[in-house]
C-alpha cells in the first residue's frame, strides 16, 4: 500500500482540493451542520481562490493524501511562529482506515520538530466524536470548548485541542 504526501503548489492542484473539499465536507459536516454553512465555508476558506491566498498571505501549506495513485484527502497546516495550525486533514469516506490519516500526522509531527515548533493545535467539531478520539490516542488534549458562528447566524460547539511538543 503506497501512500504519498505531495505539497500543492499550482492552480490544478488547488482545484484537485476544492473538489475533495466538496464532497469530504458535506459528507462529514451535512449531518451536523445545515448544507448552506458547508457551502459557506467551501467558498470562503477552500476554493482555489482561498487556498492559494491563505499559502500567499497566512503562510499555510496544502499537501494532497495520495494512496495507490488516487488523490484521496488532504491537509493544511499553518505555521505561525513556534506553532503550528492543523487546519485541515481530510480523507474521502471510501479510503478512511487504510493509515492515510496515521501517515499524515507522522508527516506533520516531523515538519514540526525540522521547524522547532513547540506546540501543535487544531479545532475539532464536538459532534465529531470519532475524530477527537483518534487525535487523543495521538497525544492531543483538548484544552478549551469553544463556539464558531456563520454569517447566517448558526453556531457550531467546536473544541479546540493541543499537543505540546516542546515544554517552555
Amino acid at each position: 500500500m503506497m501512500i504519498k504526501i505531495k505539497k500543492a503548489v499550482n492552480k490544478t492542484e488547488f482545484k484537485i482540493i476544492e473538489k475533495l473539499a466538496i464532497e469530504i465536507l458535506h459528507e462529514v459536516y451535512d449531518q451536523i451542520i445545515p448544507a448552506k454553512n458547508t457551502d459557506y465555508f467551501l467558498t470562503e476558506f477552500q476554493s482555489v481562490n482561498a487556498i492559494g491566498r491563505q499559502i500567499k498571505n497566512e503562510n499555510f501549506s496544502y499537501f494532497l493524501l495520495n494512496f495507490e495513485n488516487k488523490n484521496v484527502g488532504y491537509l493544511g497546516i499553518q505555521k505561525l511562529n513556534k506553532k503550528l495550525i492543523l487546519s485541515k486533514l481530510y480523507i474521502l469516506e471510501s479510503f478512511r482506515g487504510l493509515k492515510i490519516g496515521k501517515t499524515a500526522l507522522e508527516y506533520v509531527n516531523v515538519f514540526a520538530a525540522n521547524n522547532r515548533i513547540e506546540k501543535i493545535e487544531l479545532i475539532v467539531n464536538q459532534q465529531n466524536q470519532n475524530t477527537i478520539d483518534i487525535y487523543l490516542k495521538k497525544g492531543f488534549k483538548i484544552v478549551e470548548s469553544i463556539v464558531n458562528s456563520f454569517p447566517s447566524g448558526y453556531f457550531v460547539e467546536d473544541y479546540k485541542m493541543e499537543k505540546i511538543l516542546i515544554e517552555e
